[in-house]
C-alpha cells in the first residue's frame, strides 16, 4: 500500500512546489518581505535556534497546532520547543507559499511544508502539513501573533 502512495505523494508535492513558486514570483515587495520573514523563521527553527521566539513572536501570541489539545501562548511555545529540540533533528525542509494577504499592519500567510526528521532513536520520517500564519507589524517589523495548522493526517 505504501508503494502506491509514494507516486501520489510525489505528484502532490510537485504540484505544491510549482504552484507556490509561481504565486510567490508574482508577489509585490511587501508580500515578498513577509515570505522572507517566514523563510527566516523556518531556517532558525531547523537550526534549533530558539532566538526566533523572542525576536519574531509577539507577546500576545495564540497558536493552535493540529497536535495540540487547545490554543497556546508564547510561554507554552518556548517550553514545548525545548523538548522538540532535544528529541528531533530536522534533516531537510521545504516550504511552499500559497497566499499572502496584507491589510494595513496585519498579514495572513498560507503555505504547505515538507520536513525530513530524525528522532533520538535515529528513525527517519518525512511529514507534510500546512499553516496559516497571522503577522502583525509593530515598530516597523513583522511578528507572529497567531497561527493554526500542522501535520497532515496520516491515513
Amino acid at each position: 500500500m505504501l508503494i502506491r502512495l509514494i507516486p501520489a505523494a510525489a505528484m502532490s508535492l510537485t504540484l505544491c512546489v510549482f504552484s507556490g513558486a509561481a504565486a510567490a514570483q508574482t508577489w509585490n515587495p511587501e508580500q515578498q518581505e513577509i515570505w522572507k520573514f517566514e523563510e527566516q523563521q523556518w531556517k532558525l527553527e531547523a537550526a534549533k535556534d530558539a532566538s526566533w521566539m523572542d525576536t519574531m513572536v509577539h507577546s500576545n501570541l495564540r497558536y493552535w497546532s493540529t497536535d495540540d489539545p487547545m490554543p497556546r501562548g508564547k510561554e507554552s511555545l518556548k517550553k514545548w520547543s525545548r523538548i522538540g529540540y532535544e528529541d528531533d533533528t530536522t534533516r531537510e525542509y521545504e516550504i511552499f507559499p500559497i497566499s499572502a494577504t496584507i491589510t494595513g499592519n496585519v498579514a495572513v500567510v498560507q503555505y504547505r511544508y515538507a520536513i525530513a526528521i530524525e528522532n533520538y532513536k535515529k528513525e527517519r520520517e518525512t511529514v507534510t502539513g500546512h499553516y496559516t500564519d497571522v503577522l502583525i507589524k509593530e515598530g516597523g517589523r513583522w511578528m507572529f501573533i497567531a497561527w493554526a495548522g500542522g501535520e497532515d493526517k496520516k491515513d
